[in-house]
């Protein structure tokens, strides 16, 4: 657990926004356009963009894109049907998507240092 403890500190800013972003979902009536807009919006956006986020500060950690996934868990079972599980493997997906772009990007920027002295 020690090995791993530097490796989820950095995660738990990440978890916690996200955390209260899917808790928005009970506050927000299924039947209605915009449950939709959020969940096929503006929930895929956030995730890409703070794993993006998360890849370029701290590199491809895998299980980042496990927790995005299961903190949706709740939000099914609250409010929206199990039907609506695949969205938390697509947020996972995305997630991982966002990670490995900013990892990509974060090593190639550590690879090729600016070297305009």
């Amino acid at each position: 657990m020690k090995k791993n403890l530097p490796l989820l500190i950095p995660v738990l800013p990440y978890l916690i926004m996200t955390s209260f972003i899917f808790f928005i979902l009970p506050t927000l009536d299924p039947n209605s356009k915009y449950f939709s807009f959020f969940m096929l919006l503006i929930i895929p956006a956030y995730c890409f963009i703070a794993a993006f986020i998360y890849g370029l500060k701290n590199g491809n950690v895998w299980f980042y894109p496990i927790f995005m996934s299961i903190i949706f868990l709740p939000s099914i079972f609250m409010i929206i049907e199990i039907k609506a599980l695949i969205y938390g493997g697509t947020y996972g997906a995305v997630a991982i998507l966002g990670m490995c772009l900013g990892s990509l990007l974060k090593k190639r920027k550590d690879d090729n240092p600016d070297s305009e002295e």
